[in-house]
């Protein structure tokens, strides 16, 4: 019996789930420039987690072909010029300076107009 009731509820919950997620839609997470650059600059304070920095290169951005390429560029950058050290993503001088040159490139192309008034 305990069972059968088991089952019952298991069914509604998740038909409550699909409906809902029906009529308010699927989470998504898009990535945004300010999310790159928020990443970036938390990279190069030395604060970025190998977490943070994998999720950003492991998910294509479809959305958005100039952060995708910003993407890959960052992939390509850590196979030379990155480091983990206590689970934290550090970069060479080098890289640094290519990472530094990436985010004015996002700050200078790609936030909108009305985000550039903390820089």
């Amino acid at each position: 019996m305990n069972f059968i009731i088991t089952v019952i509820l298991s069914f509604g919950l998740i038909l409550t789930a699909l409906l809902v997620f029906r009529f308010i839609g699927l989470p998504i997470y898009r990535v945004e420039p300010i999310n790159i650059k928020v990443l970036l600059e938390t990279v190069l304070e030395g604060q970025a987690t190998e977490a943070d920095w994998d999720v950003f290169i492991g998910m294509t951005i479809r959305h958005n072909p100039d952060l995708d390429e910003i993407r890959l560029q960052c992939a390509m950058l850590a196979e030379t010029e990155m480091s983990l050290r206590d689970d934290r993503v550090h970069f060479t001088p080098a890289g640094r300076g290519e990472l530094s040159a990436i985010l004015t490139r996002i700050k200078s192309e790609l936030l909108p107009a009305t985000e550039h008034h903390d820089d």
